[in-house]
């Protein structure tokens, strides 16, 4: 992530809430699939990761990251091609702001 766009970090139990700054350069949906891909890829133990920017708040949990890129393991997105089509898969399946599934 770029400089700038974290404004904190809070680990709770196995949950990471990362705070990001309202403002961001990608969209929020984008940057809460890449970032929760990651943490469960290198942090076995975290469970569910929490994005929040401005008044959005998205909650995923490492079943629904899973589920989200089906066949694709966490460990095997080793290639960009297939890294930026694992976050946009995951992305189109977050909650929209209304809270409705794309």
């Amino acid at each position: 992530m770029k400089r700038g766009l974290v404004e904190s970090l809070a680990l709770e139990g196995t949950a990471l809430t990362v705070t990001l700054a309202p403002t961001l350069p990608v969209e929020a949906r984008t940057l809460a699939a890449a970032t929760a891909i990651r943490v469960f890829d290198r942090y076995t133990v975290i469970d569910r990761v929490i994005i929040v920017t401005g008044a959005d708040k998205v909650s995923l949990s490492r079943g629904e990251v899973e589920h989200l890129l089906r066949s694709e393991s966490l460990a095997g997105l080793d290639g960009r091609q297939r890294w930026r089509h694992a976050v946009a898969r995951v992305a189109a399946g977050l909650p929209t702001p209304e809270g409705e599934r794309p």
